[in-house]
């Protein structure tokens, strides 16, 4: 059986895990992209990259905990793990009953319905109420006790940044982008900032951020603090906390797998 423990959120804004920290390179270090988000005993997991099932467990979050699923976009380091939860949901031995929410960007249900072509009834929701959404930057949609609003992301056509409230406090993630003023503007003020950092400085690229373009969104965005994640090994040698904290004077946070990154009220481990 595989079904973890379900851990309650705590405080009232609840808890943010970097559960998946990585690219498609496949580490021991740095699982695929995935981050989880918890408020009122209702769990989102953001992308699921190679590992994340394993990831949401370790953070005490078994699959058939999972309320919704949205994905950043397409890629398949990004929803390398749909099929497997799908799969998981119908034929664990502690079958799936919750009922689930999957949302993705344009495109997002042709997407679902190739994997169906693929995998044939194997996919289907058995015992469970299973609810597919589509949006695009500027929709928004209520998940559980959040509001989600979806934004520009400079990327791929299915691409979306989001931005989360609850409890007053706001969170974006960007999922992969390049520098974009769009997405400066939708980020403003948040109270975190989760920012991919794919690329050492001096290998810049419009589809992807450096750590200090991170740290320079960041800055424009007037974030409360940043969290750094999707780093490629190179990146990761290259020191992108000092990259990022150049450029934003805040909180920096190079996030590693598993690592808690609010907590309650707070940014976790920071007075």
């Amino acid at each position: 059986m595989t079904k973890g423990p379900e851990r309650a959120a705590t405080g009232a804004a609840g808890r943010i895990v970097a559960v998946g920290t990585g690219t498609c390179v496949p580490r021991l270090d740095r699982r695929g992209p995935c981050t989880l988000l918890e408020a009122a005993g209702y769990r989102v997991a953001v992308d699921l990259g190679l590992g994340a099932l394993h990831g949401l467990l370790a953070a005490g979050v078994g699959h058939q905990a999972l309320d919704a699923v949205v994905f950043t976009h397409l890629h398949p380091d990004h929803t390398a793990e749909l099929v497997a939860l799908l799969f998981a949901a119908g034929y664990d031995e502690t079958p799936r009953t919750r009922p689930l929410t999957l949302v993705g960007g344009p495109g997002f249900g042709r997407f679902v319905e190739a994997l169906r072509g693929a995998y044939g009834d194997w996919l289907d929701p058995r015992g469970y109420r299973l609810e597919l959404r589509e949006c695009a930057p500027g929709d928004r949609l209520a998940l559980g006790p959040w509001a989600l609003r979806a934004g520009p992301a400079r990327h791929h056509p299915s691409s979306l940044a989001l931005r989360w409230e609850h409890a007053g406090r706001s969170f974006v993630i960007t999922g992969d982008t390049g520098p974009d003023r769009g997405l400066a503007r939708f980020a403003r003020g948040a109270d975190l900032l989760v920012a991919e950092a794919s690329l050492p400085e001096g290998a810049a690229f419009d589809r992807h951020l450096t750590a200090r373009q991170a740290g320079d969104l960041a800055r424009e965005a007037r974030a409360g603090a940043l969290v750094l994640h999707h780093l490629y090994p190179s990146a990761d040698r290259a020191d992108p906390g000092r990259h990022a904290a150049e450029a934003f004077p805040g909180p920096v946070i190079v996030a590693r797998d598993g690592q808690v990154v609010w907590e309650g009220d707070g940014i976790a481990g920071v007075p």
